[in-house]
């Protein structure tokens, strides 16, 4: 009686460095650009610069969460 080993069952072989640099590139020049009109917009609401500050800190932060995981699920990476 013979054994048969299973086929190793393939795996999607990562995008390549220069992607992943032009992503994060994208992604932090758009969560830079979106902190700055925040901060600028709190600013203008009558915030006082501290505020504003951490405004537009919190939404840079977010900003990068959510794009990096929307460039996660568009490129099918599951690691």
């Amino acid at each position: 009686m013979t054994t048969q080993t299973p086929a190793p069952t393939p795996v999607a072989a990562p995008p390549p460095p220069t992607s992943r640099a032009v992503w994060i590139a994208i992604i932090l020049i758009t969560a830079t650009l979106i902190a700055a009109v925040a901060g600028l917009l709190a600013h203008a609401g009558g915030a006082k610069i501290p505020t504003a500050v951490l405004t537009s800190g919190g939404a840079f932060a977010g900003t990068v969460a959510l794009l990096l995981t929307l460039v996660r699920y568009a490129t099918g990476d599951r690691r």
